[in-house]
């Protein structure tokens, strides 16, 4: 079904390849299959014809640096006006209809990277479970709150609040660095893998899928 997902997409995307995520989206949506995230990742990392560096590739295109050529418009462009955008709606978050929450800026996060094709964040949440070192299963917006200053807290109070919008902030400014990188996305997913192979739970699931 994965093969199948990875023809489709390039047929209708000029021979690109969609990212992990998407995969991983399009099998829960629109094929009803329940598969953990993990499950997909490590199918796609052993595959053949998919690689962080075939994201954008071309037929016939070289492979190696690409990546980091083919995105290098999305990074210094993109990037740059995502990063002037979440400036904007941290100094004034009323102004765009916010209440300066945490709530509501995971909301509002979550609809630019929406708007993006799940573009922008590509990779976020594979970069923050290494940076936690765990939470694998966890979704970025609460691998967020678990690297505020404190750690995970619930209910958030007014403090607490603040200090998750402000982790927020910090940390997607810091991907965003490391997404403009030379080889930035690869390296994330790279960095990921390294970490994921380590885990107990990564060895239990590829043994129960050899079974």
């Amino acid at each position: 079904m994965i093969d199948a997902i990875l023809d489709e997409y390039a047929a209708a995307h000029a021979g690109q390849f969609p990212t992990m995520r998407v995969i991983w989206e399009k099998l829960l949506d629109e094929h009803h299959v329940t598969a953990a995230y993990a499950t997909v990742h490590r199918y796609l990392t052993k595959h053949p014809r998919w690689s962080p560096d075939t994201l954008v590739r071309q037929p016939n295109q070289p492979s190696g640096d690409f990546l980091a050529a083919a995105q290098l418009p999305f990074q210094s462009n993109v990037i740059k006006h995502y990063r002037a955008l979440l400036a904007a709606v941290r100094r004034d978050p009323a102004r765009h209809g916010l209440d300066g929450s945490y709530a509501t800026m995971t909301a509002f996060v979550l609809g630019l990277d929406a708007g993006s094709s799940w573009s922008m964040l590509t990779g976020f949440q594979e970069w923050l479970v290494v940076r936690l070192g765990k939470g694998h299963d966890l979704t970025w917006p609460v691998l967020v709150r678990h690297l505020t200053p404190g750690g995970w807290t619930h209910p958030l109070s007014a403090h607490t609040d603040v200090a998750a919008v402000t982790t927020l902030y910090q940390l997607i400014g810091e991907f965003f660095t490391a997404r403009e990188q030379p080889d930035g996305l690869a390296r994330i997913f790279r960095d990921y893998q390294s970490w994921a192979i380590t885990q107990d739970w990564y060895h239990l699931a590829e043994a129960a899928d050899q079974v």
